[in-house]
């Protein structure tokens, strides 16, 4: 049973008349859900429900005698007395919103000036900036108290020690600040009703030491559940197309499976504000009445707030904008969206506000005008019966639903992005940052608790520097659920259009039919001999423009490290006692490692330790293949033939192992795919590129041609250096395929032949190359501005 369900069952015996309880959601912004919930299931007489921050507003108002102070008034009169107090050099209104912002929080928190004096990381000059801040806030309490007024954030501390009323009835957890903390332990339990956070089958029963939501919950007595098999899903995803794709792929599947009613309801979090207005704008609003869209949307964005501000700056009387501005919303009512119609009353509210807060303003009345329409928000009016509800977590808190996406859980964006300002960091206070941590944690949790399935996805996103969050991994070993890995991009709204393809002629036919085909080279030639003609310029006298030179990846600058690492050891006595002393020496002085590679020391711990684990395996079965004695060959260059055309390649190791030759290819990868049923010779025909597999093949080729290795006496294989699953780090060549290998070689060769007999190169889009290459602008890819591509 829900909180909200046992809060009904509370509320039951009294009814019809409920006017008497208060009914007060303490956490995240659920009044709004819960007074839905209380209307549509119980009617009658129904109590006040309100936010925790109201409630607490009208409490301080009652015991002190005074009024609470609207924010916007509030941040007029605090950014007047700001500049006040720093003439030599005034603040803008941002500058005072961070500030204001700052010192809330501390009044939050109870932290005091000594607090932040006994601190090593502040320094004196500091110290002496804050302590005019904590001089500001004192002001301002004080004007605004010889005028009977107040701002609730900075009186936190008058709340602390009123006494609960009858009939109040709680719902949720708020930010456990020491405040709050000893309000919520003077809450009788009957009259306190929490939802019971989900934790993962690896979650440990006893109260771990780190930050997390079960550590909370000990503390007050609350119960949990654990997470049956099946309940979560969960991916990573490439770039900020790949969320919208996502997004549109699972309200797809929903509505197909059937809409509302007994079918539940999917439950849309996005977790990046960021991304409200392009999705409301690309994906949500074309659904209509199928969507309800609560998040916020930016005000700034719509037409409405652009008049609004050119009127601002041309200083015309706002009053006629305000007539003009209804006057159209009125005529245009049903031509206009939902956002739309927001937008206009919007306008027309701050409009108002404007008039009334002028003369606080002063002679910063354009600068603080364009201030509040900057920062003003909008809130669409939805159905909260639709099968598809985009909410924020605080808003659903509460309520059962079938299906759950949550996105993005990137660093910095879930859990929230730590207090980072001109004032204060909170590495300075963490208990601030892991109060924060805990109630965050703790509200997911209550979220996917109440839910049939949940899938929550994370993001790397390259422009604005987003990868999967700390915590994300967390949940993925917690709830031993591997994220899957998925290529996504949304549809393109315009194909372009034009003919990139490269005109074949007998020179460059000559010159095909003599190139040195390796396992780099052969592959993309197949796939898309588009991008192989471009890429190879000295060769075919294409100039490419020079924006589109690649970048090293991360993952290749390593892998090349590791292959130079593991060439040293050749010939060295006992390499599994050695390699140690030899990566440090290595990895300091790599050249390309102190310049390529992030965070060298976290990815060197990595690295290391994938090592180690392959060491310790070879040490206990006795099984040495990657730090083996027995290596004969490195790097080793041969060229052979395969039907008429020429065969080139450098073998990474060539060993001894049971009495038989292997040659052994480095994969800094976790693991290689496997060769169909039907073996090599039926993906030789595979539009979309060779199988991995086709190496090891040449390589074996390479070795039997050149009288290095006997057909009967040669095995291939894959190392795979990142492999999780211990022991299997070896991937082998299928048996049989070297022994079928010329048969498999002539199928490639007549493709070789039929693909150099082309009049033209065109690009292929369906090529697993093609998310990746740097020249999608010159072949004219459909969706070039993606990474990725649709499943």
């Amino acid at each position: 049973m829900t909180a909200i369900e046992r809060l009904i069952e509370t509320l039951k015996p009294r009814h019809p008349d409920l006017s008497r309880f208060t009914v007060v959601s303490l956490g995240g912004s659920g009044r709004d859900i819960i007074h839905y919930t209380l209307h549509k299931q119980l009617g009658g007489l129904m109590p006040a429900v309100l936010e925790f921050d109201e409630y607490k507003s009208r409490r301080i108002a009652e015991a002190t005698g005074h009024r609470p102070l609207p924010d916007d008034e509030a941040f007029c009169r605090f950014h007047a007395l700001h500049r006040s107090m720093k003439k030599e050099d005034p603040p803008g209104p941002a500058d005072t919103e961070r500030l204001m912002q700052f010192l809330s929080l501390i009044a939050r928190f109870s932290v005091t000036g000594d607090e932040l004096a006994r601190l090593d990381r502040i320094a004196p000059e500091h110290m002496e900036r804050i302590a005019i801040f904590f001089a500001t806030m004192g002001t301002f309490r004080r004007e605004l108290a010889t005028e009977g007024l107040f701002y609730a954030p900075f009186e936190e501390a008058a709340f602390a020690d009123l006494t609960l009323r009858d009939n109040e009835l709680f719902v949720g957890l708020p930010v456990m600040t020491p405040t709050h903390e000893r309000f919520i332990s003077r809450i009788p339990h009957d009259r306190r009703f929490i939802d019971a956070p989900l934790f993962g089958p690896h979650m440990p029963q006893g109260t771990p030491d780190y930050d997390s939501a079960l550590a909370l919950i000990r503390r007050l007595g609350i119960g949990e559940e654990r997470a049956t098999t099946g309940r979560l899903e969960l991916t990573e995803l490439n770039e900020r197309p790949a969320v919208r794709a996502l997004i549109a792929a699972e309200i797809e599947r929903f509505l197909q499976g059937g809409e509302g009613g007994n079918k539940g309801q999917l439950l849309i979090v996005p977790l990046d504000e960021t991304l409200s207005f392009y999705l409301w704008q690309l994906l949500f609003r074309p659904l209509g009445d199928r969507v309800n869209f609560v998040p916020w949307l930016p005000f700034s964005h719509f037409v409405a707030a652009h008049r609004l501000i050119m009127a601002i700056r041309e200083r015309r009387p706002l009053d006629g904008v305000r007539r003009e501005l209804a006057a159209e919303l009125t005529a245009r009512w049903r031509d206009l969206d939902a956002a739309e119609r927001a937008a206009f009353e919007k306008a027309i509210a701050l409009i108002d506000d404007m008039t009334r807060l002028g003369p606080l303003m002063g002679a910063e009345r354009e600068t603080l005008s364009l201030h509040l329409v900057a920062s003003a928000k909008l809130h669409l009016r939805g159905d909260r019966k639709a099968p598809v509800q985009v909410v924020g977590l605080g808003n659903a808190t509460g309520v059962p639903y079938r299906r759950a996406l949550i996105l993005p859980m990137d660093r910095d964006i879930f859990p929230r992005r730590p207090f980072n300002g001109p004032f204060l960091n909170l590495v300075h206070l963490p208990r601030i940052h892991k109060t924060q941590f805990e109630s965050d944690d703790l509200t997911l949790r209550q979220f996917l608790a109440l839910g049939e399935s949940a899938h929550l996805a994370a993001r790397y996103d390259t422009g604005a520097g987003a990868a999967p969050s700390p915590h994300f991994a967390f949940l993925s070993v917690e709830f031993g659920m591997k994220p899957v890995k998925r290529l996504m991009a949304a549809a393109p709204f315009i194909a372009p259009s034009g003919d990139p393809a490269i005109k074949n002629s007998d020179e460059m036919r000559e010159r095909l039919a003599n190139y040195p085909w390796s396992f780099s080279s052969l592959p993309l030639f197949l796939s898309c001999p588009f991008r192989f003609v471009i890429e190879r310029k000295d060769f075919f006298n294409i100039e490419p423009p020079a924006c589109f030179e690649g970048e090293d990846h991360v993952n290749m600058v390593i892998g090349q490290f590791l292959h130079d690492l593991f060439a040293s050891l050749k010939g060295v006595d006992k390499p599994i006692d050695r390699w140690r002393q030899l990566f440090e020496e290595r990895w300091e002085s790599n050249a390309e490692i102190s310049t390529k590679v992030p965070d060298r020391a976290v990815r060197k711990a990595l690295v290391h330790a994938y090592l180690n684990d392959i060491a310790a395996w070879e040490r206990e079965s006795g099984a040495a293949v990657l730090f083996s004695n027995a290596v004969t060959d490195t790097e080793l260059p041969l060229e052979a033939t395969f039907g008429g055309y020429r065969l080139t390649g450098r073998l990474d190791r060539v060993q001894e192992r049971n009495g038989r030759k292997l040659v052994a290819d480095l994969k800094y990868k976790e693991s290689m795919p496997a060769v169909c049923k039907e073996g090599l010779i039926a993906e030789a025909a595979d539009e979309r590129g060779l199988h991995d597999h086709f190496q090891l093949l040449f390589y074996a080729q390479l070795l039997i041609e050149n009288g290095r290795a006997k057909e009967d006496e040669l095995d291939a294989a894959y190392i795979c250096l990142r492999s999780g699953d211990r022991g299997n780090y070896i991937v082998e060549l299928p048996a049989g395929e070297i022994e079928r290998r010329r048969e498999t070689l002539d199928a490639l060769a007549r493709r070789l032949d039929r693909t150099i007999a082309q009049e033209r190169f065109a690009p292929n889009h369906k090529a697993r190359a093609c998310s990746y290459c740097p020249y999608k602008a010159l072949c004219l890819r459909p969706d070039l501005y993606f990474v990725g591509r649709p499943e």
